[in-house]
C-alpha cells in the first residue's frame, strides 16, 4: 500500500484519475459479492425454509392437476368451488373456471383471457403470459372425453409473490440485491471524489492566498512543496519560482530606486557647496572686487579649487555610470610587478608629501612570478582610491604602508596607515555605494562615497577581493587579491 500510494502521489492527475476509476469498480464489486454472500448466508443458514423459492406457486400445479383430473368437468359447479379454493393456494395463485365457451364461471380473479370460443381452444395447455402474469390454462374434459370447459391457474414467479406475508421485506431485500453495485458505485464514486477534492484543494487554495498576497504586494511567503500529483507539485513549483523571481525584480527595482535617491542627494549636497563658494567669488568680482590684483588671484584660485571638486565629483559619478554597465570588462594585459608598485609608489610618494605623512612601500616574495595580467589602469584606479582614503584620514605627519606580497597564485596588497581607523559596525557598508563613514569629513574632499565602492567593483570584475579592517595597533588596513590571471 505504500509503494501504491507513493506512486499515486508521482502520478499524473490522468493517472490518478483512471486508477482510481478502477479501484471504484473494484470495491464496489467486492462489496456486491460481500452484500450477496451476506443475504444468501443469512437466507441458507441463518432462515432455513423461511423463505419459499420464485417458482413456489408453480410447484403446486401438478398436485392442482391431478385434484382437477379427479373432478374434470364436475368442477364447472359452483358447488365445487369450497372444493377448488381448498387445493389451491390463493395467497399467491388465483384461478378460474371457464366452459367451454371460454366464459368465466367461477373463480378468483375477474380478468378474462378468452375473448371468444376460438381463444378459448387455441389457449387450452398454452401459458398465458400478460404482464408480471404467467396463466396456464387446462381443460376440464366430460364423460366422452371431450372439452367442456377449462381451468386457468394465474400466478407471478418471483420472490415477493412467492411470499405473500414478507413481500415488502423481500422486495426491498431484493430491490436492495440488484441496486447494490450501482448504490456501492455511487457511494465509493463519492468517497473517492471527496478524498481527490480535498488532495487538490490544499494546492489551489494556496495558490489562491499567494495570488491575493501578490496582488498586495507581500512577497515574503513560500509555497509548501506538494506530493499529492505530479502537476499539482510542478505548478506550485513553478509558482513559488515565478514569486522569486519577482521578488528579486522587485527587490531590485526598490534598490535601483534607493540608488537613484541617494544619487541626488548626494550630488545636490557635494555639489551644493563648491557651486555656492564659485557663485558667491564671482558675484563679489563682479561687483569690483577685481581691481584688486591680490584679491583676485585669491579668489580665481578659490573658483578653480572648486571647479575641479565639482568636476571630480562628476567624474565619480560618469565612473560609476561605467562600471554598471552590463558590458563593462577589464583587460587582461601582462603587468610587471616590481615596475608597477614603484611607479605608483613614487605618485603616492608625492601625495603624501602635502600633508607630510610618511609613505612606504615594500615587496615580499614567496616564490612567485614577476608578472600578472590584469587592466593596469584599472588596477591603479584602485590603489588611487584606497590609498587617497588613507590619505585623506591620516593625520600629518602620520604615516601610510603598502606592502606587496606575491603568491605563485596571487597578488596581495596590504595598505594601512595611522588614521582612526573604522567603526567596527559599519565594516560591511564601507564598499557600498554612497556610504560614507562621515559625511561632516568628507564634503569637502570630492568624496561622494563612491571611491570604495569603485574600488570594489574593479577587483570583482579581476576576480579579486578586497577587505577593510582596523589594525590591532590602530588605523585602518585594507587587502586586495588579485588573482595572477591569464591572458
Amino acid at each position: 500500500m505504500g509503494k501504491i500510494k507513493k506512486w499515486m502521489n508521482r502520478a499524473t492527475l490522468k493517472a490518478q484519475f483512471v486508477l482510481s476509476f478502477h479501484v471504484i469498480l473494484l470495491y464496489s464489486l467486492l462489496a456486491t459479492l460481500l452484500t450477496w454472500g451476506i443475504v444468501i448466508s443469512v437466507n441458507w443458514f441463518f432462515m432455513p425454509g423461511a423463505l419459499n423459492p420464485a417458482n413456489y406457486y408453480e410447484k403446486q400445479i401438478p398436485d392442482i392437476l391431478q385434484f382437477v383430473k379427479k373432478k374434470e368437468d364436475a368442477l364447472l359447479s359452483k358447488d365445487a368451488k369450497n372444493q377448488v379454493e381448498s387445493v389451491i393456494p390463493l395467497e399467491g395463485m388465483d384461478y378460474q373456471i371457464m366452459n367451454k365457451e371460454g366464459q368465466i364461471v367461477y373463480g378468483s380473479m375477474s380478468t378474462s383471457y378468452t375473448k371468444s370460443k376460438r381463444d378459448f381452444y387455441s389457449q387450452v395447455n398454452t401459458n398465458i403470459h400478460s404482464g408480471k402474469y404467467i396463466i396456464k390454462v387446462y381443460p376440464l374434459f366430460d364423460s366422452k372425453d371431450e372439452v367442456n370447459g377449462a381451468i386457468a391457474l394465474r400466478y407471478q414467479l418471483n420472490m415477493a409473490s412467492a411470499n405473500p406475508n414478507i413481500k415488502w421485506i423481500v422486495a426491498l431485500v431484493t430491490f436492495l440485491s440488484l441496486a447494490s453495485p450501482f448504490l456501492y458505485f455511487y457511494l465509493f464514486a463519492y468517497l473517492f471524489g471527496r478524498r481527490f477534492s480535498k488532495k487538490i484543494e490544499r494546492p489551489f487554495n494556496e495558490l489562491m492566498t499567494a495570488a491575493k498576497n501578490i496582488q498586495h504586494n507581500n512577497l515574503d511567503f513560500s509555497l509548501s512543496v506538494t506530493q499529492d500529483a505530479k502537476e499539482l507539485s510542478q505548478l506550485l513549483h513553478a509558482f513559488e519560482e515565478m514569486r522569486k523571481e519577482l521578488k528579486q525584480s522587485l527587490a531590485k527595482q526598490w534598490q535601483l530606486e534607493e540608488d537613484r535617491k541617494d544619487m541626488t542627494a548626494a550630488i545636490a549636497h557635494d555639489l551644493r557647496t563648491p557651486l555656492t563658494i564659485i557663485h558667491g567669488h564671482t558675484e563679489i568680482l563682479i561687483e569690483g572686487s577685481k581691481k584688486d590684483a591680490e584679491r583676485l588671484n585669491r579668489y580665481l584660485h578659490t573658483i578653480y579649487t572648486n571647479t575641479q571638486r565639482s568636476i571630480q565629483l562628476l567624474n565619480q559619478l560618469q565612473e560609476v555610470s561605467v562600471i554598471e554597465n552590463p558590458g563593462f570588462t577589464v583587460k587582461r594585459e601582462p603587468i610587471d610587478i616590481y615596475t608597477f608598485v614603484h611607479e605608483k609608489a613614487d605618485e603616492f610618494q608625492l601625495l603624501c608629501q602635502k600633508k607630510e605623512i610618511t609613505f612606504l612601500s615594500s615587496i615580499s616574495e614567496a616564490d612567485g612570478p614577476n608578472q600578472f595580467y590584469g587592466d593596469p589602469q584599472r588596477i591603479s584606479q584602485v590603489l588611487d582610491n584606497v590609498i587617497t582614503n588613507c590619505i585623506r584620514y591620516t593625520p600629518e605627519r602620520g604615516e601610510i604602508a603598502w606592502n606587496t606580497v606575491i603568491h605563485h597564485s596571487e597578488v596581495i596588497f596590504e595598505i594601512h596607515d595611522t588614521g582612526p581607523g573604522f567603526t567596527l559596525s559599519n565594516k560591511e557598508q564601507l564598499f557600498k555605494k554612497f556610504y560614507r563613514e562621515d559625511a561632516s569629513r568628507t564634503s569637502g574632499h570630492g568624496n561622494l562615497g563612491l571611491g570604495l565602492y569603485i574600488a570594489h567593483s574593479i577587483v570583482k570584475n579581476h576576480g579579486g577581493s578586497i577587505t577593510a579592517d582596523n589594525k590591532e595597533t590602530g588605523g585602518s588596513l585594507f587587502k586586495i587579491v588579485l588573482p595572477m590571471g591569464k591572458k
